[in-house]
């Protein structure tokens, strides 16, 4: 199992070697701020556990599994700052530290669901297998709750939009990705939808209809 010490080193050494190369001892512990004797002895460990190709005084680069795992924690760290910032309207700075913290112990299903609440981050569009168990593929459903007709059930995939205090009004009204939702009624001129959501009956504005993605039963 990779701690969170352990996670540190890798996403430290692929900052460093982003640009190709290796990574040095001495640039590494002044990244880390920690003694050079520390990321001997951390290098030897990850090397162990075929995270890290190292050697002594030769410098060290990550494997492709090492690679895989750092860049798993950036993208949670992503989602996590964004889910703060965007969500919960957190300060940048709060959230930047905060998502240091959670980096660490956000499980990938977890991450999967912010996924689908905020969408995907910038940096990740296209994404490769380095997201496996992370990204979600928006691209899969095209459905949206506008193209529902009366009767319809669907669970809700993903929702999307730019605009934040648009998804925190849907998640308050309880359209989170994974609940199953069923069109009950479509009022004529332009009236809202109503919708039931578990036990709860919804009105939804037609403006919002867009905005949430469904997987159709």
């Amino acid at each position: 199992m990779v701690t969170g010490s352990r996670e540190d080193y890798l996403i430290c050494i692929h900052k460093l070697t982003q640009g190709g190369g290796v990574a040095k001892t001495n640039d590494i512990a002044q990244f880390m701020k920690v003694s050079p004797a520390s990321v001997t002895e951390m290098m030897r460990r990850l090397a162990e556990e075929n995270l890290v190709d190292y050697e002594k005084y030769r410098g060290v680069r990550l494997t492709r599994a090492g690679q895989r795992h750092a860049k798993q924690i950036r993208r949670k760290h992503r989602l996590m700052e964004r889910f703060l910032v965007n969500i919960l309207d957190t300060d940048a700075e709060t959230a930047h530290e905060e998502a240091c913290k959670l980096e660490h112990v956000l499980s990938d299903s977890a991450a999967q669901k912010l996924c689908r609440i905020i969408g995907e981050p910038e940096e990740c569009t296209g994404c490769d297998d380095t997201c496996d168990g992370i990204c979600v593929n928006h691209s899969l459903t095209q459905d949206t709750v506008a193209s529902m007709n009366e009767g319809d059930a669907a669970v809700i995939s993903h929702l999307r939009c730019e605009n934040a205090e648009k998804i925190r009004k849907l998640i308050s009204m309880g359209f989170v990705p994974g609940r199953r939702i069923v069109l009950e009624n479509d009022l004529p001129f332009k009236g809202p939808l109503v919708l039931r959501i578990g036990d709860s009956r919804v009105a939804l504005d037609r403006d919002y209809a867009d905005l949430i993605f469904v997987d159709r039963d």
